[in-house]
């Protein structure tokens, strides 16, 4: 999809009003002018100007597009200098936004908009910014989604698939799908050569079978029976031949095939473990499962009973043709004539048969992703009693999918008989008209019955060409969304010139992070943090203030916006992922246990740990007690349809998995938050000692789990609004104090209780 920085409704408006067109970089459309007033008010970029038209805007139909145009009528024009516009900055208010340049302590108003638009004025200061720098404007900047093809106007089936039904070249991605043969070449080339000698045998035996029999056998004069023998010889001959290429044929096949799917499955699988976590944040479980199972055996049954029997009957469709202009090329005519509109209207029935395809596959995935929300919230479905109302939702989607296979079952029902009737009227036609001829001598009897048997077998390959759209249909919808998750770019790349340190120190430098998940949803605001090498830091703040993203960043699970993190003195970019990973071990709050074995689930981070090692972090994390009442022990089976371990317990793995992993930097990101005060004293013994020369990062909303750590920092609003040691800060009376004297307000009316 080709990025749209300055839709062209948008050009047309700036090039009427004398605005240099070709250096505008990026554009936005807001809707208030400066007076407060409602206005279309279209802000562009160069590297030079930021342009401003105030007007309104009429929407009008396009011709042949299932979209809407806008044309623009202006009321004023309104240009700035970037070299004299100050920085530029959003500030939010009441209802609305407003976008400010600040010069020497001067603010200028430049922009005012209502809040929805504020995530477009981000974007717009970020190309201004990199524009001073002399950078690529557009450097980091995630365009919004487009919802109409640029080309045809057709709005997008999925919004989040900017894939255009209409557009997309079916050709290269049935060629790109060829690409997987390239490691079979051999076994491709054998079953093409079967496939050839198969059609070869098919295409001799009517000749043989009726021409040669019926004209050089029957009215051979003298030593009849003796050429009836040698033609029975013949056809049987050729019958045993096709029989034994067959069967090569699918030995080869059963051989080629499911490597290649098979390849393909782990092209998908594989390129969704490079993916960013931002990606899964954006597509629901059912889609995904889909892509590596429903879509992978769609396009394997069709390259099974598919592409091989396409280039059978392609073959077998020439070779018949080639045969009956020899035997009488007037009839091949009437045959050849019907094929035109045979092609037509395969064409138009493949179109419908893709449009159910992808509906299909849309509810499809919805039922997943229903199936797997009501498996992993049957507690919370529950426990409001919403079973009916689940049921309900899934009957209302299940019947749509119904739907849709009733429709697609009653358009083949339908289509195929007519398109079936209209070849047999040609062949009615070929067969009067043959008959003619014989009787007037023009052609043999033997030729007539021979071009009879050639038109038979001429519409079974047709037929099979009307079965195959379906499979086609079907194929193309499924390799277009499988690409897209094989073509897909991690947003968190590895680094072009990686810096391998030799070993990490673990010293920590957090420099003016900016960080946001949803556009105009900022978490952190110029967030900055110094950890030295072997210290502790407690962070704590209120939810929602951007602990755990801080703890995500430095991960590089994401990566800021703005701002660099430094390990070392060295930006985390430029550190291989996988050595910077294996030396940042995670207790994080949401818990996820493989399914597998309880020591398979300790030692994932380190496979090659012994038993004795997975004991060790086991009860460095106080969970072998627990472990070894259970009743397999460390071989209990967990995760799915395994032993239910309680929030605690699954706590205490997570724990003993980081242990296990002797990271340099540990993060704890509320890593006692489910556990009862004495659990929670064991494992804070065990991990103090753990954190013994680590770098140590201790989220917590509880203070008494941050009490041994060297520094604290408050982050308010993604800010670090306080700094130092838990009696500094007492002392300060700020910010800590405050959710100090709260908590501690809130146990004393406990332990009243």
């Amino acid at each position: 999809m080709k990025e749209i920085c300055v839709p062209d409704y948008m050009k047309t408006a700036f090039s009427v009003n004398g605005v240099p067109v070709n250096e505008l970089v990026f554009a936005i459309h807001t809707d208030m002018t400066l007076a407060g007033d409602f206005s279309d008010a279209y802000v562009a970029v160069s590297n030079k100007n930021l342009y401003v038209l105030y007007g309104i805007e009429r929407i009008v139909k396009v011709e042949d597009a299932r979209r809407l145009v806008a044309q623009y009528d202006t009321h004023e024009v309104v240009t700035f200098s970037l070299a004299d516009l100050g920085e530029l900055k959003t500030e939010t208010l009441l209802s609305t936004c407003r976008l400010v340049a600040n010069k020497n302590g001067e603010e200028q108003l430049v922009l005012l908009f209502t809040l929805g638009h504020q995530s477009f004025a981000e974007r717009l200061i970020r190309v201004v910014k990199n524009v001073r720098k002399g950078e690529e404007p557009l450097h980091e900047i995630r365009l919004e989604d487009v919802l109409f093809c640029p080309e045809c106007g057709t709005r997008y089936p999925e919004p989040e698939r900017a894939l255009c039904p209409k557009c997309t070249d079916q050709m290269s991605i049935f060629f790109r799908l060829l690409g997987f043969f390239k490691y079979y070449k051999g076994k491709v080339a054998a079953c093409t050569a079967v496939m050839f000698l198969i059609t070869i045998m098919q295409i001799l035996a009517p000749y043989v079978g009726t021409r040669l029999f019926i004209d050089d056998v029957l009215h051979y004069d003298g030593r009849f029976y003796r050429m009836v023998g040698l033609i029975v010889i013949v056809i049987v001959l050729v019958r045993i031949m096709a029989t034994l290429f067959q069967m090569a044929y699918q030995i080869v096949l059963a051989k080629t095939m499911p490597w290649i799917i098979y390849d393909l499955q782990v092209r998908i699988f594989e390129a969704m473990q490079r993916l960013s976590v931002s990606f899964y944040t954006s597509k629901r479980t059912g889609s995904l499962m889909n892509r590596i199972g429903r879509d992978a055996r769609n396009i394997y049954w069709f390259f099974v009973d598919g592409l091989p029997f396409i280039i059978l009957n392609f073959l077998l469709f020439v070779g018949i043709f080639a045969v009956m202009f020899s035997l009488e090329w007037r009839l091949a005519l009437i045959c050849l004539a019907i094929m035109p509109v045979a092609a037509v209207m395969f064409y138009f029935l493949w179109k419908m048969f893709h449009r159910y395809h992808h509906k299909f596959w849309v509810i499809n995935s919805l039922l997943n992703n229903m199936v797997s929300d009501s498996v992993n919230g049957q507690r919370v479905i529950k426990a409001f009693a919403r079973e009916g109302e689940e049921s309900g939702r899934f009957k209302i989607s299940s019947d749509k999918q119904a739907e849709v296979v009733i429709d697609s079952a009653n358009l083949g029902w339908t289509a195929f008989p007519v398109i079936y009737l209209f070849l047999f009227f040609g062949q009615v036609a070929v067969t009067a008209l043959g008959a003619m001829m014989v009787i007037n001598g023009e052609i043999s009897l033997g030729v007539f019955l021979a071009f009879l048997a050639y038109l038979g077998m001429l519409y079974g390959p047709l037929q099979f060409m009307a079965t195959v759209s379906n499979w086609w249909a079907r194929c193309v919808d499924a390799a277009q969304r499988v690409f897209e998750v094989i073509d897909a770019k991690t947003e968190v790349e590895e680094p072009k010139n990686p810096v391998l340190l030799d070993e990490i120190r673990g010293e920590i430098k957090v420099k003016d992070v900016y960080f946001q998940y949803e556009p105009a949803v900022p978490i952190l605001k110029g967030l900055n943090i110094e950890i030295p090498a072997g210290k502790s830091l407690g962070i704590v703040g209120k939810t929602g203030s951007g602990k755990s993203t801080l703890a995500n960043l430095i991960a590089r699970l994401y990566d800021p916006n703005e701002g660099k993190i430094f390990i070392d003195g060295i930006d985390i970019k430029k550190i291989p992922l996988q050595q910077l990973r294996a030396n940042i071990g995670i207790v994080s709050q949401d818990i996820y246990l493989f399914i597998g074995s309880i020591a398979e689930n300790i030692r994932y981070a380190r496979p090659d740990a012994s038993i004795e090692e997975v004991i060790w972090a086991a009860k460095m994390a106080s969970a072998h007690d627990f472990i070894a009442n259970l009743p397999d022990g460390y071989e209990t089976r967990v995760g799915a349809g395994g032993q239910d371990l309680s929030g605690g317990e699954k706590q205490r793995l997570s724990i003993a998995r980081t242990i296990i992993q002797n990271p340099k930097i540990l993060i704890l990101d509320e890593a006692t938050a489910a556990m009862d005060t004495e659990t929670e004293s064991k494992i804070q013994t065990a991990l103090n000692k753990l954190q013994a020369n680590r770098t140590t990062i201790s989220i917590a909303h509880r203070m008494s789990t941050l009490k041994d750590v060297d520094n604290l920092a408050v982050i308010r609003k993604g800010r670090v609004v306080e700094y130092g040691t838990h009696a500094e800060l007492m002392q300060k009376k700020g910010e800590y104090h405050k959710l100090f004297m709260i908590q501690l307000e809130g146990l004393k009316v406990i332990t009243m209780d």
